[in-house]
């Protein structure tokens, strides 16, 4: 409802400005032809005294939001302080109260590379993460072992990095813009990035592509700031490391990097000689990665290279990659980016066409005029990325992160274009966002942070496991887990931390399918996959724990006749004889 109020919202701005402006003009043309008439019976020089009075007048009325805003930035930085702390500081580690299995697969190789120097697989420090077969980028891995070496494993170091680069991103956004823009564009830019539903969500999450917006933003920062040679270095590493944040990166960030060069060479804004010293730490940290596409394909063999691994992964992903999708995906691809629920607000979607239509128009002038510009620069950035991201299909908006804090930038552009220096409607449209956020943010702590039966999630499997592993009569109890949910044994290995070695010998696994490979065993949990299964098993012979999904209606009602008594926990249902399994 407030989405649509909002759209009805700006419609309603646009049109009072367009009327407003037509008024102005026409009593502008008026205006004009008096003095016209009035030239002919007045000195020319006391008429042109007149004009500059006049055009000082309008430049200080044109000024006074831009006068607000430098001086009392501070002030407002302690507000937008606030906001970080109310949407994604608060109950960070306890909300969203779910996790996705990528990031209990991130958690554990993090664990393992913390305690042993090793993925779960045992591979020595890898340069890209096995996961679950297709692979995980390793630098959230690392970011995440780094701080349980210092604090120890739990859900807030977990996601401790991610939340770090978000607000970094927060601020490198702000110096980027103030410094090409002016302030208030900067605050306001600021103030989107803190109010969007997609960083807001995202912040809180401990997964691998996350990484990537924040990471592309410092580079765009350090790209904007270098000037001396070892700036353009820096600029390099960061644009190098942020190839680690995403597999994604590694067709958008080149085609972003060439069409910079391009433009930065073509207006003389950097010599050969720093272009040179920007690209080798590029090349060099890029380089193991090149290596490790030559390995999945079957073109090199050689896994180790030092201390350091690149494995071999069972799924491949980056065949899904393809110019192809351009044609075959690119609309549903979109459609994703922009109308996801949870991404942005619905009113972005025209402000952002406005603004991004409108930064073309100067990057025009810009390229014309062989000046450097940020509306050239975050043009190359969003339009360059984009086009490498439509190489694959978008089915979640999470592999478009990156894309975010661009878009978000042309909003900027474009609500300020609406304001022209309208305190009234620059309020109303901070109001209009403020209620905005604050119903998402509601919603969040309510309703999505808490509750997701997403095959996909999980949502008590851990707190299930901590609570059976601390009891000693039900840790050696045979446990049957039967969930609807993707991987649910990560879970398991995660409370149980086993160390690499124990993965690979307390696990046991089995095929359904063909070569469809799951887990059947770790340790004394045991994993069902089917409803017939739990067939299989004599329940006559012992006592055993079940774990099921509430889908799983057969099963639960099966036990429930042969003398077991159910618990509910969250999505589940804890299955015992004789005393009940309480969770904590």
């Amino acid at each position: 409802m407030l989405e649509l109020l909002s759209i009805i919202v700006l419609a309603i701005i646009v049109i009072g400005v367009l009327i407003k402006e037509y008024i102005r003009e026409k009593k502008s043309n008026s205006k004009a032809n008096n003095e016209l008439n009035n030239i002919k019976q007045t000195n020319t020089k006391q008429y042109k005294n007149k004009e500059i009075v006049n055009n000082k007048n309008s430049e200080n009325k044109k000024s006074a939001i831009d006068e607000f805003c430098n001086k009392h930035y501070k002030k407002i930085w302690i507000v937008f302080a606030i906001i970080l702390f109310i949407t994604v500081i608060y109950k960070f580690g306890e909300i969203p109260t779910y996790m996705s299995v990528d990031e209990a697969g991130m958690a554990y190789d993090a664990y393992c590379l913390a305690e042993y120097g090793t993925d779960r697989y045992g591979n020595s420090y890898p340069l890209y993460l096995t996961n679950f077969g297709g692979g995980q980028s390793a630098l959230n891995g690392y970011l995440i072992a780094f701080f349980i070496k210092i604090f120890g494993p739990s859900m807030i170091i977990y996601r401790l990095p991610t939340l770090l680069i978000y607000l970094m991103s927060v601020i490198v956004s702000y110096l980027l813009i103030s410094k090409a823009k002016n302030k208030k564009t900067a605050l306001l830019l600021t103030f989107l990035i803190i109010t969007c539903p997609w960083n807001i969500y995202n912040a809180r999450t401990a997964m691998d592509c996350n990484l990537y917006a924040g990471l592309f933003m410092l580079t765009l920062y350090l790209m904007d700031k270098a000037k001396k040679n070892y700036q353009y270095i820096l600029a390099g590493i960061s644009a190098g490391v942020t190839l680690y944040t995403y597999c994604l990166s590694w067709i958008s960030m080149p085609i972003f990097l060439a069409v910079w060069a391009i433009y930065m060479l073509y207006i003389k804004k950097i010599k050969i000689r720093q272009l040179i010293l920007f690209a080798i730490p590029i090349a060099i940290l890029a380089a193991p990665l090149i290596y490790f596409i030559l390995l999945n394909y079957g073109i090199v063999e050689q896994t180790q290279i030092g201390i350091f691994t690149l494995p071999v992964l069972s799924e491949f992903r980056v065949n899904e990659i393809g110019l192809s999708n351009w044609v075959a995906t690119s609309l549903e691809s979109l459609k994703t980016i922009f109308f996801s629920s949870g991404t942005i607000y619905l009113v972005y979607v025209p402000l952002f066409i406005f603004g991004y239509v409108l930064e073309w128009k100067q990057c025009i002038k810009e390229i014309k005029n062989k000046e450097y510009g940020i509306s050239t620069v975050m043009i190359i950035a969003f339009t360059t990325i984009l086009v490498g991201l439509l190489t694959t299909r978008i089915p979640t908006a999470n592999k478009a992160n990156v894309l975010y804090i661009p878009i978000l930038y042309f909003v900027t552009i474009g609500i300020l274009k609406i304001v022209q220096e309208s305190k009234a409607i620059l309020i109303t449209f901070i109001i209009m966002i403020s209620v905005l956020c604050a119903q998402y943010t509601y919603y969040y702590y309510t309703s999505i942070g808490l509750n997701i039966s997403d095959w996909y999630q999980n949502d008590g499997l851990a707190e299930i496991t901590r609570t059976i592993e601390n009891d000693e009569e039900a840790k050696e109890m045979k446990k049957y887990i039967l969930v609807y949910t993707n991987g649910p044994d990560i879970y398991t290995i995660l409370e149980l931390k086993l160390s690499p070695e124990e993965f690979a010998k307390d696990i046991e696994y089995k095929y359904y399918y063909g070569t469809l490979k799951r887990t059947a065993k770790v340790r004394n949990y045991n994993y069902l996959y089917t409803d017939k299964e739990v067939l299989n098993i004599d329940l006559n012979k012992d006592d055993y724990i079940f774990i099921v999904s509430n889908e799983y209606t057969y099963t639960i009602d099966y036990l429930l006749e042969n003398g077991y008594t159910a618990t509910d926990y969250k999505y589940y249902k804890i299955l015992t004889k004789g005393e009940v399994l309480e969770i904590e």
